[in-house]
């Protein structure tokens, strides 16, 4: 066995056995409930997404602000111009081009959503007519 082959194994990627087949039993336990207890699972669901709302609505808010203020001193301190490679490489693109990219990226992910959602919104509550329709639908 040459050395390179030695370097390809030890960098395959391994999986946690224990965190995998945890994770997969789990959700094949909530699936099977949710198939074969719908109602059951549809009351339960709501009950627990109606108590995280009510609950933990204000952690989520809270969290949102606090990385938005950890990321903005982060751009904004002497900790945004540490390069991410060796001290002589240049960016591959601009701040311009960065710029570019990320809100194509913001619009193409929201028309790709919306393209598919809002005809669905619309069907299930249309601003004028009876929802659920042939009217609706047009």
């Amino acid at each position: 066995m040459s050395e390179n082959d030695t370097i390809q194994k030890k960098s395959k990627s391994q999986i946690n056995k224990a965190v995998f087949f945890t994770s997969a039993l789990l959700i094949f336990l909530l699936v099977a409930f949710a198939a074969v207890f719908p109602d059951v699972a549809d009351k339960n669901f709501k009950l627990l997404q109606q108590q995280i709302f009510t609950n933990a609505s204000w952690f989520y808010i809270l969290a949102v602000a606090l990385i938005l203020l950890s990321v903005s001193f982060l751009g904004l301190s002497r900790y945004g111009d540490i390069k991410l490679g060796p001290d002589h490489a240049q960016p591959d693109f601009s701040y311009h081009s960065w710029f570019a990219m990320l809100f194509s990226a913001g619009m193409g992910i929201g028309l790709m959503f919306f393209g598919v959602a809002e005809p669905v919104m619309h069907y299930l509550s249309p601003p004028v007519g009876t929802p659920e329709t042939v009217a609706a639908a047009k």
